[in-house]
C-alpha cells in the first residue's frame, strides 16, 4: 500500500473517531439546532437529552451533579446552585401557549417591516412611522435588536397589580421584612388589544405610563411615583413625579436614577423587566444563541395565594433564599451589555428567549450581573407561575401569575418580588393614569 493510500485510510480513521466522540454521539440523542427549533421543524430538547440520559427529566439538579448542566446554566445560576439552591426539571409548554393569539399573528403579519434607528428606536418601515405592534424582530440578529424587542414588543396594552410585594431575605434565609405595593401600567403606542389599537390619538409620543403607590408598611403607605416614557427616549427623557403623603404635595423628580435601589431592595429600578433603562446608553452585543435552562412557565404548585402569601405548601431551600421552581430548556439569545457611562454595574449579561418562545410578560428570562471589577454580583431571574384564562379561552389571559429573585451573591441577601397581574383590565383606560390619579391613590 503506498503512502497515498495509508494516508486517506488514517484520515478516514480519524474522522470515523472524532464521530463517535462527539458530543452529539456522545450523548446519543439527536439535538435538533437552534434554527430548527425556533423555525418550529424541532422541539427543545429536553435536559436528559442533552445530559445523555445523567439527568432526567423528572429529576433534580443540585450541587452535587450541577457540572452536569454547567452549560445549561447562567454563570449566576451555576453559583447560586452550588450555594443550595435546588432544580426541579419542569413542564415543557408550546409556543401557541405562551402569548395571546392576537400578538402572535400580528407579530407573523409585520415580520420583516421594522427597522431601528441609530438609538434603538423602532419604526414601521420607514422612519417615523409607529411601531404598530407585535414582536419587531422575531430572529435577533444583534444585541440592539433583543432590546428593542424587549422595549417595543410587550404584548399587554394594560395591567394592573395590588399588591406586588418584596420580601427581603438575610443571609440566614430569613423573610423579615416586606412592603407592598399597587402598580399600573397603561401602553399608548404599539396597542395590540384594546382600542384604539395602534397608537392612542393625541399621544403619539409616549410609549407607556406608569403609576406605583406604597400601601404597606404604614410608615410609608401613600408614597407614590408617576412615570411617563416617551417613544423616542433620545429626545425626551422620561418624566417623573412623586407624592410624598406627610406633606400631601407632589414635587418634580428625576425619573432617571436607574441606579437607586427599589425601596432599599436588592434590585436597582433600571433591572425591571430585566432591564428598564434606555438602552442607548449600553454598548450591547449578540455574543451568541444556546439553549438554556429556564423557569418553567407554569408552575404545578402556586408560590402564593391572592394576598400574595407564600403558600406554606410551597417548598424553598437554605430556608426562604430559594424557591424550589421547575426549569425547562428554552432556545435563548445571549446578549452582553457594558455602560459607556459610569454606572454601579461593570456589566449585564442577559438572556431573551427566543421567539416564539419568549413567555408573553418579558421578554428578558434572566441576567448575569457583574460590578465594576468584573466580579459577578446579583443573580436576577423572573418566576412565572402561569396565566389565568377568561372563560378558559387560551387566547384571552386573564390574570398572570408572577416573580422575580434577585440575589446579591456577594452579601449573601436577597430580594423576592411576588405579584398577580390583572391583564388589559378595563379597571384602567387611556385617561386613567395622571398626576390627580396619583394623588388620589397617595391619599
Amino acid at each position: 500500500m503506498d503512502n497515498h493510500k495509508i494516508r486517506d485510510l488514517i484520515m478516514v480513521l480519524f474522522a470515523f473517531l472524532f464521530a463517535l466522540l462527539s458530543p452529539r454521539a456522545l450523548l446519543g440523542a439527536n439535538i435538533p439546532s437552534i434554527a430548527d427549533v425556533v423555525e418550529g421543524k424541532a422541539s427543545p430538547p429536553t435536559i436528559e437529552d442533552l445530559t445523555g440520559g445523567k439527568v432526567k427529566n423528572n429529576g433534580l439538579v443540585d450541587k452535587n451533579n450541577v457540572e452536569l448542566v454547567k452549560n445549561y446554566l447562567t454563570a449566576s445560576m451555576y453559583e447560586s446552585v452550588k450555594r443550595g439552591m435546588v432544580l426541579k426539571m419542569g413542564t415543557q409548554l408550546p409556543p401557541d401557549q405562551l402569548n395571546p393569539k392576537v400578538f402572535r399573528d400580528i407579530t407573523e403579519k409585520n415580520r420583516g417591516k421594522a427597522i431601528i434607528d441609530k438609538n434603538g428606536v423602532v419604526y414601521y418601515e420607514k422612519m417615523g412611522t409607529l411601531w404598530p405592534g407585535g414582536r419587531p424582530f422575531p430572529v435577533v440578529k444583534s444585541g440592539v435588536e433583543a432590546m428593542a424587542n424587549s422595549t417595543f414588543g410587550k404584548p399587554w396594552d394594560t395591567y394592573m397589580i395590588d399588591p406586588a410585594r418584596l420580601c427581603y431575605i438575610n443571609s440566614k434565609g430569613e423573610i423579615y421584612k416586606t412592603v407592598d405595593q399597587t402598580f399600573m401600567y397603561v401602553k399608548y403606542t404599539t396597542r395590540t388589544m384594546i382600542p384604539p389599537l395602534g397608537a392612542v390619538p393625541g399621544s403619539e409620543n409616549v410609549l407607556v405610563k406608569r403609576i406605583a403607590v406604597a400601601a404597606e408598611p404604614r410608615e410609608i403607605k401613600g408614597l407614590g411615583q408617576f412615570t411617563v416614557r416617551y417613544y423616542d427616549p433620545a429626545k425626551q427623557y422620561d418624566t417623573g413625579f412623586a407624592y410624598l403623603p406627610a406633606f400631601k404635595r407632589t414635587i418634580r423628580i428625576s425619573a432617571t436614577t436607574w441606579q437607586d435601589n427599589i425601596a432599599g431592595s436588592d434590585a436597582i429600578y433600571g433591572d425591571g423587566d430585566g432591564f428598564n433603562e434606555p438602552y442607548y446608553d449600553w454598548n450591547l452585543k449578540l455574543i451568541e444563541k444556546k439553549f438554556l435552562l429556564v423557569p418553567e412557565p407554569k408552575m404545578s404548585v402556586r408560590l402564593t395565594d391572592q394576598k400574595m402569601n407564600i403558600n406554606k405548601d410551597f417548598q424553598f431551600d437554605v430556608g426562604k433564599k430559594y424557591p424550589r421552581l421547575g426549569w425547562v430548556i428554552w432556545p435563548v439569545d445571549v446578549v452582553e451589555a457594558i455602560p459607556n457611562y459610569k454606572n454601579v454595574y461593570g456589566k449585564r449579561v442577559l438572556y431573551f428567549p427566543c421567539w416564539p418562545y419568549s413567555y408573553s410578560y418579558s421578554a428578558i428570562a434572566a441576567v448575569d450581573i457583574y460590578d465594576r471589577q468584573m466580579k459577578l454580583w446579583k443573580n436576577f431571574f423572573f418566576i412565572y407561575g402561569g396565566h389565568e384564562y377568561l372563560n378558559g379561552d387560551r387566547d384571552k389571559p386573564q390574570t398572570s401569575s408572577v416573580g422575580a429573585l434577585t440575589v446579591d451573591l456577594q452579601s449573601e441577601h436577597r430580594t423576592l418580588m411576588l405579584y398577580t397581574q390583572l391583564l388589559n383590565t378595563n379597571k384602567i383606560g387611556t385617561d386613567s393614569l395622571s398626576l390627580g390619579k396619583l394623588i388620589e391613590m397617595g391619599r
